[in-house]
């Protein structure tokens, strides 16, 4: 019990004399947990957004769809960018109220908001490029091409991919590139 008693005191001696350095200790010990919590958290949280994502609606206004459409027209489409991966995805729509047949124009975008997104953007465009047998469209963003089948623009400009479609709303495949390119003048200008 002695040799106990002797054991405890010098420990104690011990801890007293070097206070500070067992302090210091903890506290290295608390910051380095608080850094890892930090860190894990940021990796569970999801893609990192180093750009904003465009808003379609705030790009394709009801003014300039009335310029297209006419006085009525009815917003089909209205939504924040979804975040996906390394993109955000926003879609703005409006019909006409005007005529008997539908007139639809739409924007989706497709915006990168991380380097790695605006490089998957770069490579998707080409890729679809060259699996729609596409007509290339020169002169509108870093690159266009018009999709006959679907009726839609495609125009990569900076770190996004627009999709534009302005025609019949139940005949796309009529759409044509002269309309879809006044629709993305209006939209990218």
């Amino acid at each position: 019990m002695e040799k106990f008693r002797q054991y405890l005191h010098a420990t104690k001696t011990y801890i007293a004399e070097r206070s500070d350095l067992f302090v210091g200790i903890g506290v290295v010990a608390g910051l380095l947990a608080i850094v890892g919590i930090v860190v894990l958290v940021n990796e569970l949280s999801g893609p990192q957004i180093v750009y904003q994502p465009i808003k379609a609606c705030e790009v394709f206004t009801p003014a300039e769809a009335q310029s297209l459409l006419g006085e009525r027209i009815n917003n089909t489409e209205k939504n924040e960018p979804q975040i996906s991966g390394n993109f955000g995805v926003s879609k703005c729509g409006y019909s006409d109220l005007n005529s008997q047949a539908m007139m639809v124009a739409a924007v989706t975008i497709r915006s990168g908001i991380n380097d790695e997104g605006v490089a998957k953007n770069k490579s998707d465009f080409a890729q679809s490029d060259a699996v729609n047998a596409s007509e290339d469209v020169p002169g509108i963003g870093d690159g266009a091409f018009f999709n006959g089948k679907a009726g839609q623009l495609n125009v990569l400009k900076g770190k996004s991919w627009y999709i534009f479609s302005y025609g019949l709303g139940d005949s796309p495949e009529q759409n044509t590139l002269e309309k879809a390119k006044e629709l993305a003048q209006k939209v990218l200008s």
